[in-house]
């Protein structure tokens, strides 16, 4: 039987090589945010990824912006995929957790809990579903859910508009006012936010699929001046739409629909002048604005339609090493 060699220890200096190039790649992931292309591949990446931490988002929308599900070599031989020879790993941050002979040390010096090990983050590879074929039989081949894309035009998303349903009780958290009316005057926006009455109205004379997108629309322009946070940047209002755009964006692509980016563009083009500090705060606020919607739309799996949720993977097969939030 062969013997197993254990890796030496990194030196110093190939230490600080490492942490180097760590940041330089996230630097580079980050700065793609400063185009319009950019902005928009990260937005369409969040659509398969929305669990991941955005720097994680953003790296997989440097390196492969067409990924849908990723995993690392060993978990997609679990799941009876093998990762084609030559193919290139996608990099990204997962969680290396304290040693049980630290955390046992610890526990014997009777530490306090904040003197507990910490847990680090490094750089790790996986590969995207397109990157693996199937193995030969009689290896086990688990099927994994296809993209499902909702016409904007239909009313497959009912279920979150009605009474106590999720948007209701997102309203209710927020102490806000949901209301579905009819519209009365002439046509124009499908739905307002008034913040002096905290008061959201989604209008009536639309599909289901369509008062939905406008409802996540305000409800985003609500938690703009709701959820306000140390370190958040100050909106104007062409960036509040931006935030607002892609905040909604984000959420009706995880709930299967597709809500169009043709006012992105326009709106993200400011961000090729402005400092990248600025940039990457508008995108961790979007971020977590969605997340916050997110999370009420997706909390009861047995009130969400079982086909929603595009391209996501059975909980089961996940990659752990995917699943990580990384430090700001």
């Amino acid at each position: 039987m062969a013997k197993h060699t254990r890796r030496a220890p990194l030196t110093d200096a190939e230490r600080d090589a490492r942490r180097q190039a760590e940041r330089e790649l996230l630097t580079q992931a980050v700065d793609q945010l400063k185009s319009s292309e950019g902005w928009l591949r990260w937005l369409k990446v969040r659509k398969a990824f929305h669990g991941y931490s955005m720097n994680n988002q953003l790296l997989i929308a440097l390196q492969k912006p067409d990924a849908t599900r990723v995993a690392g070599f060993g978990a997609w031989l679990k799941l009876g995929r093998c990762v084609r020879k030559g193919e290139k790993a996608i990099k990204i941050f997962a969680p290396v957790p304290p040693s049980k002979a630290k955390l046992d040390a610890w526990h014997a010096s009777g530490s306090l809990p904040r003197d507990r090990p910490r847990t680090f983050f490094k750089l790790t590879s996986v590969f995207d579903l397109s990157q693996v074929d199937a193995l030969a039989a009689p290896a086990v081949v688990v099927e994994l859910d296809a993209p499902y894309d909702l016409d904007v035009a239909g009313d497959d998303l009912a279920w979150l508009l009605s009474t106590d349903g999720p948007l209701d009780a997102l309203a209710r958290e927020l102490e806000l006012t949901l209301k579905l009316t009819a519209r009365t005057g002439e046509r124009g926006a499908h739905g307002w936010y008034q913040h002096k009455t905290r008061t959201i109205c989604v209008y009536t004379d639309a599909t289901a699929n369509s008062q939905a997108a406008t409802a996540v629309h305000e409800f985003a322009h609500a938690l703009t001046r709701l959820d306000r946070r140390d370190g958040d940047p100050e909106l104007t209002d062409a960036r509040e739409e931006l935030v607002v755009e892609s905040v909604a964006y984000s959420v009706l692509a995880v709930l299967g629909v597709d809500a169009g980016t043709s006012s992105i563009p326009y709106l993200a083009s400011w961000s090729q002048q402005a400092p990248i500090d600025t940039i990457e705060q508008h995108a961790k606020l979007i971020d977590r604005l969605a997340r916050r919607i997110e999370t009420h739309l997706t909390r009861d799996p047995h009130a969400m339609p079982a086909a929603a949720g595009p391209g996501a993977a059975p909980p089961s097969a996940a990659p752990e090493t995917a699943q990580t939030r990384v430090p700001a």
